[in-house]
């Protein structure tokens, strides 16, 4: 027999929820699913007296501080009218609940569920861009009492680069390309400016899929899955809605997108843009392309190492079309 470390635990749900159950007032646990095996693990907890979401903390990916930021930030936009999944406190009061791993402490919050579902086309993308410029507008006033990262040039360029460009070795051409496009795109960014560019707490993944939407699609939604959140660029925020709508498209013709119209017309007309954050969207379309390798290579030694040539194939390729297609 030997001894192997372990980089993740995955927990025996029936007994995990027994034991959370515990410290809560939420009922007695009826069902409980394994959702996600993602950037954190995600379960859906049905009790006798509601249905809940568990996310525990993958080891490395966020420092408790980190998380309490992003609770502190949840409970305040809730507080300001920002429809979401809120945190849950626990029967003493405390959000965040310590659990022993393998691979050393995790960190777990139990969150209230979302209803509704998610869905992309022009009409919700209305809702959404309208949403968003409210939850902007609300975070404005919000101010931090714990350290996290912010959505600058470190975060979303040189940090990813660090795991990208090893996986890339092979491919010489492409590390190449890819260190010249993080020096260009974050030249761009140190050329932004307090003065004419808005900064502020971000949700930091508005793709689209973090918001589900009433069935009735009359503007009722809730918002979920700030784990991304953070101070940064709101024309990032932004940007991230783009670029999950044409990521995946090789046609720079084809790059314009109806439901991105509809988002960021809603958004302007609820928070009015300078020129100069307009101009940084496509920008930052590529920012997130890149972001996007990172995060999958780096994530490769719990999720599997997936990325192979036809995966950056795909994804520089696009890149590529991108910055010439907007001269970035």
């Amino acid at each position: 027999m030997i001894t192997v470390p372990a980089i993740h635990t995955v927990f025996q749900k029936e007994a995990l929820f027994a034991a959370i159950a515990e410290q809560y007032d939420i009922g007695i646990p009826l069902t409980s699913r394994f959702v996600s095996n993602g950037l954190n693990d995600t379960y859906d907890v049905v009790t006798d007296e509601g249905r809940y979401v568990l996310r525990i903390y993958k080891k490395q990916w966020r420092s408790e501080a980190e998380i309490r930021y992003e609770l502190d930030l949840l409970l305040y936009l809730q507080g300001e009218g920002i429809p979401l999944s809120s945190p849950l406190a626990r029967k003493d009061g405390e959000l965040v609940t310590y659990i022993a791993s393998s691979e050393g402490t995790r960190y777990a919050v139990l969150f209230t569920y979302a209803e509704g579902i998610a869905i992309a086309n022009a009409q919700t993308s209305v809702h959404y861009g309208r949403a968003a410029a409210q939850l902007h507008r609300a975070a404005d006033g919000f101010v931090p009492s714990h350290e996290r990262f912010q959505l600058d040039s470190a975060h979303l360029l040189n940090e990813p680069l660090e795991h990208l460009l090893p996986k890339l070795q092979h491919r010489p051409d492409d590390v190449r390309f890819v260190q010249e496009a993080a020096v260009r795109l974050k030249d761009r960014m140190n050329r932004l400016t307090l003065n004419d560019n808005d900064w502020g707490a971000c949700h930091g993944d508005l793709h689209g899929w973090n918001v589900f939407h009433d069935e009735k699609f009359d503007g009722s939604l809730t918002h979920f899955d700030f784990d991304c959140c953070g101070a940064g660029w709101r024309a990032y925020d932004l940007s991230v809605y783009l670029w999950n709508l044409v990521h995946g498209r090789h046609d720079p013709e084809k790059f314009g997108d109806e439901c991105w119209d509809a988002f960021l017309s809603a958004y302007v007309a609820e928070r009015p843009l300078s020129q100069a954050d307009l101009d940084a969207i496509p920008l930052f379309v590529a920012v997130r392309q890149l972001w996007l390798l990172g995060l999958h290579t780096g994530n490769s030694a719990v999720w599997g190492a997936w990325q192979d040539d036809g995966y950056f194939d795909g994804k520089l390729k696009f890149l590529k079309l991108w910055m010439e297609a907007y001269d970035l």
